[in-house]
């Protein structure tokens, strides 16, 4: 069983691989860029989203990519840390605050956000280390996380709830339109394994409160005064992922049933929702399946037998080996961020899109081999279908811009050129550093 759900850690790593040379292709190519700054900036941080994944990814199949954590200095698994938490929310908050609405209209407000983080990360790897003196759970970086997640919620929400007419073509709604189909492709990105302790939160029980980052020891080992903080911290995390969570809920059903009566649009909105209603169906079942001891995960929620497996592939594997590359296609190539012009670049567009769908079709066959035993040739049979019957001409129109996406744009008060270069380079040095201590340590 572990051999199976191992094979959808390598189809994830395949197709992010893919779908990161083809961005970076279209990103990167010489010739006269007439792309916005918003456009750019989107793709850069797309790059950025996937090279963390793939790293992440390299890291766990292949350990020696990694700090061998009993050989390395201390020194410099510290550093390896910072570079690591620093790229991995300067990208996530990045893609929430400047791409579907440029909540940070100052170069002084990213420079600021950055320090910010920094200083956050230092109060949580410091509280938690070895010699730390009070020892508590800092969680600090993932409260600043929810904030934004906050801001990004109430541009998709407003978007799901009350989109503006399809035919209504003023500069406000193909704003709202743009601003809401990337706020809520965005949201999805960023959730992660935590979503399926909404549920959890609110009853109360173990699968939310004594699972890792969330857990608060700080009561035992620092007192009353740092339990607390944790307690608060951890409150607003938890609170914020069950809020959103729920409130995307009952969004997508209210959505889908205004889309039935022709009131809304079926459009991306309703791909989201009937995305997130698949999510839920996931975490009911999930939470089910803690409470009643049907599956077993630890404090890390790693699996401890074979239910926790097939349900853990069902939920995390699903979401992170195929959901999140696609949506990183979707982003690039239906946002405009990326410019698909010439019969050459349909054609490698058309390529990629077989790639997708061989992937999801071995996404899919993998799990329900996992859970019914079917042979290889089953695969391959489906995958053949798919491919013949032109499936991928479906996820291409899909991927087509809008209007919307093609002409509206955010102005960016200062210097333009300046502001991608210090976003850039400040995700991109914590990923080289992490890289290069990785590949010589």
């Amino acid at each position: 069983m572990t051999e199976g759900l191992d094979l959808l850690d390598d189809i994830g790593l395949v197709l992010s691989v893919f779908i990161l040379l083809f961005i970076s292709y279209f990103h990167l190519r010489p010739g006269e860029d007439k792309r916005t700054w918003d456009r750019r900036m989107g793709a850069s941080l797309v790059i950025w989203l996937l090279l963390y994944f793939v790293l992440r990814r390299m890291q766990t199949l292949v350990p020696t990519t990694g700090i061998d954590y009993l050989t390395a200095d201390t020194v410099f698994i510290s550093i390896s840390g910072y570079a690591s938490s620093l790229n991995f929310f300067y990208t996530h908050l990045f893609l929430m605050l400047l791409v579907p609405i440029p909540f940070l209209r100052k170069s002084w407000q990213i420079a600021a956000l950055g320090i910010f983080v920094f200083i956050a990360i230092h109060i949580d790897r410091t509280a938690v280390a070895a010699d730390a003196d009070p020892f508590y759970n800092s969680m600090l970086t993932y409260v600043i996380i929810m904030a934004a997640v906050l801001v990004c919620f109430a541009t998709g929400m407003r978007f799901l709830i009350n989109p503006p007419a399809i035919d209504d073509k003023s500069v406000e709604a193909l704003a709202m339109r743009r601003s809401g189909f990337f706020a809520l492709g965005t949201i999805a990105v960023v959730m992660d394994n935590m979503i399926f302790r909404a549920i959890g939160f609110l009853a109360g029980t173990g699968n939310a409160w004594w699972t890792f980052p969330t857990v608060n020891y700080s009561g035992a080992t620092a007192g009353y005064n740092y339990a607390m903080v944790t307690l608060a911290e951890m409150t607003f995390i938890l609170g914020v992922f069950s809020f959103v969570m729920i409130a995307f809920g009952l969004g997508s059903i209210y959505h889908i049933i205004q889309s039935i009566r022709k009131k809304h649009p079926v459009s991306l909105a309703t791909v989201f929702s009937g995305y997130l209603l698949f999510i839920w169906a996931l975490i009911i079942f999930r939470h089910w399946a803690w409470v009643t001891g049907y599956a077993t995960w630890d404090m890390s929620e790693m699996p401890m037998d074979a239910n926790a497996e097939i349900i853990t592939a069902l939920s995390d594997g699903f979401s992170f080996h195929l959901i999140y590359p696609t949506i990183a296609l979707l982003h690039a190539v239906k946002f405009g961020l990326i410019t698909i012009e010439s019969e050459r670049d349909q054609k490698i567009l058309r390529l990629v899109a077989l790639c997708v769908m061989v992937a999801i079709t071995a996404v899919f066959t993998t799990l329900l081999e996992v859970i019914i035993p079917i042979p290889d040739l089953v695969l391959a049979v489906v995958c053949g279908l798919v491919l013949a019957t032109g499936w991928e001409r479906h996820l291409i129109d899909a991927l087509e811009p809008d209007e919307e996406m093609k002409t509206v744009s955010w102005a960016w008060p200062g210097n333009e050129r300046a502001m991608t270069w210090g976003v850039n380079l400040m995700i991109g040095i914590p990923f080289v550093v992490k890289l290069l201590l990785g590949v010589v340590y």
